[in-house]
């Protein structure tokens, strides 16, 4: 008998340098499982990420599926964690973004 199970998918797209502190959101949350895309190369509201010598800094991607009541914490904490650091950081914008895809079926 085939399964199918509503999920949502969360997209996770930071500055290299955020990674140790994304993973421990991650564990702190009980994602398990996930991938992971290096050396995400783009241009957004804190600037470009090319790995140039114009443009030096690298973005880094993950991309989980979950079911929704589980998302939706996740994204609540990623929000709680981003608003702390830009508070700490005085108003600088974090390069840390985050996307939540829904109305997706785990087949």
């Amino acid at each position: 008998m085939d399964k199918s199970v509503a999920v949502k998918m969360v997209l996770l797209i930071f500055r290299d340098s955020l990674e140790e502190d994304i993973m421990s959101l991650l564990k702190q949350f009980g994602v398990k499982a996930f991938t992971e895309v290096h050396n995400v190369e783009g241009l957004g509201e804190t600037g470009a990420a090319f790995h140039s010598f114009t443009w030096p800094g690298k973005n880094s991607m993950i991309l989980a599926a979950m079911p929704e009541g589980h998302a939706d914490r996740l994204i609540k904490g990623v929000r709680e964690f981003r608003d702390r650091q830009v508070q700490q950081q005085h108003g600088l914008r974090l390069p840390l973004r985050a996307f939540v895809l829904s109305g997706l079926e785990s087949v």
